[in-house]
């Protein structure tokens, strides 16, 4: 894929041009917070463990956060139940000069109840928050609360000081996006008229609400029944206390994401579709005012040499093993190829860094710190 191609499909070459490439060892010396992003299956979340362990080798307190850890990914931690708890889970035996690894798979219902529990003071009413049937539904399966819900552990966990280093491992592909967009949206959702109206007083909104939103509530009220819609209303109001809380949180996170010592690394693999894909969330961050400083591209096949004019020569199951050389060169030159795009978009103003393809899957510290090690090796050259 040349930049060309990258014009045809509508994406942009929007490097920054303010920053300088840095080593990745820099980077994770003097970044607060690294955020990997990229599609699924491109090796992700392992990248994003194998980069806080590089960074607690370096002498740093790391914590990994993550949405939905592999289960190998789980085990080779020690993390328990996949690691969805609250609160973070310390791996032993990682860590130079000071430094330590912690890892947590982000719970978004156990995050929403302690956060009710919290930011309400009195606990007659936090207790009827919590057992709202809204409320239930919403902390469990509502689209974006996992979004919300990362926004405000990530604001408690950096504002803990516990940490030197916080690395988010966001969402396969474009939720990444909903992610990153989540405090913006959930500040505007705050300031709506609708959410105004429903956190008013009874009276007040009694006052305020026309012949034809009652007819509505009505209408509703028929289908639903009218103790979901009083419960929808009472959850609602039930939040009044809190949204100030909420809000600036969600602002204090948005303005975290565009510090300068925020990092994005961006992790692909060299098939086209995920080139394609990366190469469009690249675009998409840089709009939106974040620093991409790196680009890790996984599973890349080794080059074989080229072997002129055997295929007329070799006969039988010889013949077999140069046939099949010669398709391993030609998908290694494919790759490479599709690469072109990643590296057209990182210009001089991010670090590529090659990761080739390993002959077993990660399962153990062991790996995970061999590959730290490598994306440090790599990451500086």
């Amino acid at each position: 894929m040349t930049a060309e191609s990258l014009s045809d499909l509508g994406l942009r070459l929007l490097a920054p041009a303010r920053f300088t490439a840095q080593s990745l060892a820099d980077i994770l010396d003097r970044s607060g917070l690294v955020i990997t992003c990229g599609p699924g299956g491109v090796g992700k979340t392992t990248t994003a463990a194998a980069l806080g362990i590089a960074a607690a080798n370096r002498g740093r307190k790391v914590l990994v956060i993550t949405v939905d850890p592999a289960r190998r990914l789980a085990d080779a931690l020690g993390i328990k139940d996949g690691g969805k708890s609250y609160e973070p889970h310390r791996v032993r035996g990682i860590g130079e000069n000071g430094g330590s690894f912690s890892a947590v798979m982000l719970d978004a219902e156990a995050t929403f109840d302690r956060m009710i529990i919290e930011r309400t003071d009195d606990p007659a009413k936090s207790a009827r928050i919590l057992s709202n049937r809204v409320y239930r539904s919403i902390a469990g399966s509502l689209a974006g609360a996992q979004d919300y819900m990362a926004i405000e552990r990530l604001h408690q966990l950096h504002s803990s000081n516990r940490y030197d280093l916080l690395v988010v491992d966001t969402p396969p592909s474009r939720d990444a996006i909903d992610l990153l967009e989540a405090p913006d949206r959930l500040v505007r959702f705050l300031g709506h008229p609708i959410y105004r109206a429903l956190t008013m007083s009874q009276r007040s909104f009694a006052r305020v609400t026309n012949a034809g939103t009652s007819a509505f509530l009505w209408i509703v009220r028929k289908l639903a029944g009218p103790a979901l819609v009083e419960d929808t209303v009472e959850f609602f109001r039930s939040l009044a206390g809190i949204e100030d809380g909420m809000r600036q949180r969600a602002s204090e996170v948005a303005a975290l994401f565009r510090q300068t010592d925020t990092a994005l690394v961006m992790v692909s693999s060299p098939r086209a579709e995920a080139v394609s894909e990366s190469a469009f969330l690249a675009n998409a961050v840089v709009e939106r005012g974040l620093c991409l400083r790196a680009i890790v591209v996984n599973m890349i096949h080794p080059l074989p040499p080229e072997l002129d004019g055997l295929d007329e020569v070799v006969a039988g199951s010889l013949a077999d093993h140069v046939d099949f050389h010669r398709q391993l060169r030609e998908l290694a030159l494919s790759e490479r190829h599709e690469m072109i795009a990643l590296t057209t978009i990182a210009g001089d103003a991010m670090t590529v860094i090659e990761i080739p393809l390993l002959e077993v899957d990660v399962h153990d510290l062991d790996q995970l710190t061999n590959i730290a090690v490598r994306l440090i090796t790599l990451g500086s050259s």
